[in-house]
């Protein structure tokens, strides 16, 4: 696959307008599909029907396309979604998005509705990519495509890729302008397709070296092979020390603003909750919105080093109390497989007036009238 292919296609798909949104979520495949009918644009149709399945997904958000409908349906926010639960039954759990568009684009073409022949290609490659995740840090190919196992394979797999006459606009390009133009076509092509969000034994090669961002990974390989094609020094070392230096200051800056943040709350002063867990009921939201209701507590104590506040809840606008805690959106990462997971049981936890507790501190603002 020819990498200037992929760069068009991507440039492509980022220029296409925003469309529409269906507020509603489709119980089962055959509503999903009269939901896009409806809710597709024509020009969109047009191109899903031109679209080789493996490519339909990129045709939606997030995947390169601006079209949010399927991904309002299936995404990780939307963990009570119909359609989600509905294709889980049918045994398939990744490539949601792609086997929607699939049943849509056949409806498109005139084609009858066959569940089990969309679903059977793809459940199979989903238990082929769950026993290559077992090994994902150590194999040579991911989901059909080689992982270079260090820096100098990245520059020969590009140079593999990339024709004479690629190479040679690339080379004309500044550092810079090669990389600000790659990083959102080309790096992220990287990124995903060499699984460095995910992990394989190309990320492992930046961790070992200090590197953990993707965007870091794929601009050291930019750049590697940018000043390699103009016969300059690498300086891979010197690469690694500017990321190590950025998170470093970063670090330091955020830790200053918090110590900042943190020294404004003085014990004895009454502070407004800021609901970041969400609300117990739509009636708690509803005081809050309009100001009915805020919940508030008494600030008792505080622990400079953890950044917590001991505070005793005043108000809570509710007989269940607000909501403390809620693993919903947290990431658990797991040292030995070097992969981050959601949790695998929800948790939440809730506090009534009267209770004191340990809370961080930016879960409360500091009341206006302190």
């Amino acid at each position: 696959m020819k990498y200037f292919l992929v760069i068009n296609v991507f440039l492509l798909l980022a220029a296409m307008r925003g469309y529409a949104q269906h507020s509603n979520v489709p119980s089962n495949m055959k509503q999903a599909i009269r939901f896009l009918d409806r809710d597709c644009p024509d020009s969109l149709k047009s191109i899903i029907k031109e679209t080789a399945n493996p490519r339909l997904k990129e045709l939606s958000y997030p995947w390169g396309g601006n079209y949010k409908t399927i991904y309002n349906w299936t995404s990780n926010d939307n963990e009570n979604s119909k359609i989600i639960k509905y294709l889980s039954r049918k045994g398939v759990n990744a490539n949601q998005e792609t086997i929607i568009l699939i049943a849509f684009k056949e409806h498109l073409l005139g084609e009858k509705l066959n569940e089990n022949a969309i679903y059977t290609p793809w459940k199979i490659l989903e238990a082929k990519n769950k026993a290559e995740d077992k090994v994902r840090y150590t194999t040579d190919s991911l989901r059909g495509i080689y992982i270079p196992v260090n820096l100098e394979d990245c520059i020969r797999q590009i140079d593999l890729f990339w024709s004479d006459s690629i190479r040679s606009n690339v080379k004309q390009l500044t550092e810079d302008q090669f990389s600000v133009r790659a990083h959102h076509g080309f790096g992220m092509w990287i990124r995903n397709n060499w699984q460095l969000w995910a992990g394989s034994r190309l990320s492992k090669y930046f961790n070992d070296k200090g590197i953990y961002h993707p965007d870091d990974m794929s601009g050291i390989i930019l750049d590697s092979y940018h000043r390699r094609l103009n016969n300059r020094d690498i300086k891979l070392e010197d690469q690694i020390q500017h990321y190590l230096d950025y998170w470093s200051k970063s670090k330091m800056e955020a830790i200053a603003r918090k110590n900042e943040e943190f020294d404004a709350y003085k014990v004895g002063d009454t502070l407004t909750y800021k609901y970041r867990y969400g609300y117990v009921s739509k009636m708690q939201e509803n005081k809050e919105s309009d100001d009915i209701c805020i919940a508030k507590c008494l600030l008792l104590e505080k622990d400079s080093d953890k950044h917590l506040l001991k505070i005793r809840l005043l108000i809570s606008c509710s007989k269940k109390g607000i909501i403390i805690y809620d693993n919903k959106d947290e990431q658990l990462y797991d040292p030995v497989t070097k992969v981050w997971s959601r949790p695998s049981k929800r948790i939440r936890k809730c506090a009534k007036p009267g209770k004191s507790y340990w809370s961080d501190y930016n879960d409360w603002s500091i009341d206006a009238i302190n």
